[in-house]
């Protein structure tokens, strides 16, 4: 299963998103690794958040795993936003299945959220529209969006770095993949 689930805040310091992740959620092991993995504590039943700031120098990366809805953090994210009156950017794609979700939270309000799902009814499948909050008429147009609930299947990987791009979010952190380094954070579901 190939899965991409990240959330850019437009931010420099670690530390300080840190220090509001251990306000909102309960925190076991904190590590810092060379290389990301992405899934490791979730043997224990706990979820792994991974930080880092190896993409933007002036975006913080956080991954977040989606076990239950991919608004699971949205609540959290728009807080984020509001308390450093800043533009959180969220991607989501699950290409195994196709369901995929982005999203712009910009000082502690939701902008943008567009959102398809797959179903499977009585043998008959499809990808649908099921989000299109603050949708305007050029986005509409541009990303050819539908009326909730009809056929859509437009989020993708190319689709949420347009996203990122459209959003002034790009890959300037040169350093050798050897120096990255990414902070794991086991998020303890009690």
């Amino acid at each position: 299963m190939s899965t991409f689930s990240k959330a850019y805040v437009r931010l420099t310091n670690l530390n300080e998103i840190l220090d509001e992740i251990k306000k909102y959620y309960i925190i076991g092991k904190n590590e810092t690794m060379n290389e990301p993995k992405s899934w490791y504590y979730s043997e224990n039943g706990n979820e792994t958040m991974i930080l880092s700031n190896n993409y933007n120098k002036s975006w913080c990366e956080i991954e977040l795993e989606f076990n239950f809805s991919t608004y699971l953090y949205d609540e959290f994210l728009r807080r984020l936003s509001e308390k450093f009156e800043t533009v959180i950017l969220l991607g989501y794609y699950q290409s195994t299945i196709g369901n995929g979700r982005i999203a712009r939270f910009c000082k502690g309000r939701l902008e943008l959220s567009i959102a398809q799902y797959y179903s499977s009814y009585d043998g008959f499948e499809k990808i649908y529209l099921t989000d299109n909050f603050g949708v305007s008429y050029p986005i509409k147009k541009e990303f050819n969006i539908p009326r909730l609930g009809e056929d859509f299947n437009a989020i993708d990987y190319e689709l949420i770095n347009k996203f990122f791009k459209n959003n002034d979010l790009f890959s300037d952190n040169f350093k050798s993949y050897e120096d990255w380094s990414y902070l794991h954070l086991e998020k303890i579901n009690e």
